[in-house]
């Protein structure tokens, strides 16, 4: 059944019209009058719905009794990821939303890449990414897509807190992952060509475990979706 997004909460057997947005989507998959639909608020279950008239400007539906479904991970991981050129950023937020992600905060480092234009746009952006896939992928809960912050402010707010660094040289293998297994985990994910010496010595000292994803040495985004379909499911 086709799910849609709606940035306010639906009131249980309301009718109301949907947003633009979602109202092209429904024209665009060229659904019907009496089609069933699911509406999401983004903050957990979520409130089946039927289609009562599709118009040219708006959509009028009729929801039903929200129902409190969740499909989150079992481990609460936030990704603390240097910048990576835009197509590469888009489908790592993509794919480790659907993977079950918590959180994602972009890092300035020595190595990333730098977001051309508006800074705002661009975190807003990555934020309909992941939207749009939890429309896909059926989860309930969007994750957190932060706006980029030096490498600094994220060791200073991560302080005390269990972090593993992936690492070409960490440990490898599944047993290594079980070691990090608890209810909320951070994972620093570097840039493409890794973080600088200066910066990877800081994290060393600073993550409590350091993981290698396979023998092979992964793009970022790549290691950041694979930590995460390791990780998120412990």
């Amino acid at each position: 059944m086709p799910r849609f997004f709606c940035s306010e909460a639906v009131a249980p057997d309301s009718t109301f019209t949907l947003s633009a947005e979602a109202a092209q989507h429904v024209r665009v998959l060229r659904l019907r009058d009496g089609d069933g639909i699911v509406l999401f608020d983004g903050h957990g279950g979520e409130t089946p719905a039927t289609i009562n008239s599709i118009g040219k400007r708006e959509v009028v539906v009729t929801a039903a009794q929200h129902v409190a479904i969740e499909r989150e991970a079992v481990q609460k991981v936030t990704l603390y990821v240097a910048l990576i050129a835009n197509d590469r950023m888009d489908w790592l937020v993509q794919k480790t939303t659907e993977l079950g992600v918590a959180a994602i905060q972009p890092l300035y480092t020595e190595r990333s890449q730098r977001i051309p234009g508006d800074v705002a746009k661009r975190v807003e952006h990555w934020r309909g990414v992941a939207i749009a896939a939890c429309e896909q992928c059926r989860r309930n809960r969007i994750p957190d897509v932060a706006a980029p912050i030096p490498l600094s402010d994220a060791l200073s707010e991560t302080q005390g807190s269990i972090s593993v660094l992936l690492d070409a040289e960490g440990d490898l293998g599944q047993a290594n992952s079980r070691a990090v297994s608890h209810a909320s985990l951070n994972v620093f994910v570097g840039p493409e060509g890794g973080f600088a010496p200066n910066e990877r010595e800081t994290l060393l000292a600073h993550c409590s475990h350091k993981l290698r994803i396979g023998a092979t040495v992964l793009r970022a985004e790549t290691a950041a979706v694979a930590a995460m379909a390791l990780l998120a499911n412990l």
